[in-house]
């Protein structure tokens, strides 16, 4: 599924309820709820930090092969995003989270894997993946 938004906070509860409904039935209740976590995260940061203005953020959700994938693009932020990560990257448990930067410790708390990139010419990339039980 591929939805784009406006940068705004009020669509944010759109985009949730959107992305659950779609993937309702594929994959079990708990994995869904952790994986709408973490991307709830993702676009919020996408939102106050990245599009500004209200310019677009793209969303793209994929369930393949026991993987859910959730990719958040925006256009643009002030920051450059930090280094990828891969699982044994992840934070520990004795990593305490600052008052800013939870979310990307909540995600990584939630998913197997959060990759964040730089995108040209202006953007950041965040790619959520969880391992999750198909629904038969």
């Amino acid at each position: 599924m591929e939805i784009q938004f406006p940068a705004s906070p009020a669509r944010l509860g759109d985009l949730r309820r959107t992305v659950r409904s779609g993937l309702r039935g594929q994959i079990r209740d708990d994995d869904l709820d952790d994986l709408l976590l973490a991307l709830h995260e993702a676009t919020t940061n996408a939102v106050l930090h990245g599009s500004e203005g209200g310019g677009a953020v793209d969303v793209m959700v994929r369930v393949e092969d026991g993987w859910a994938e959730a990719t958040v693009l925006d256009r643009g932020s002030s920051q450059p995003a930090a280094p990828d990560r891969d699982d044994e990257e992840q934070p520990s448990e004795s990593d305490e989270p600052s008052l800013s930067g939870r979310g990307l410790w909540l995600m990584g708390r939630l998913v197997d894997e959060v990759r964040l990139e730089r995108v040209a010419p202006r953007g950041t990339r965040v790619t959520l993946r969880r391992r999750v039980q198909v629904e038969a």
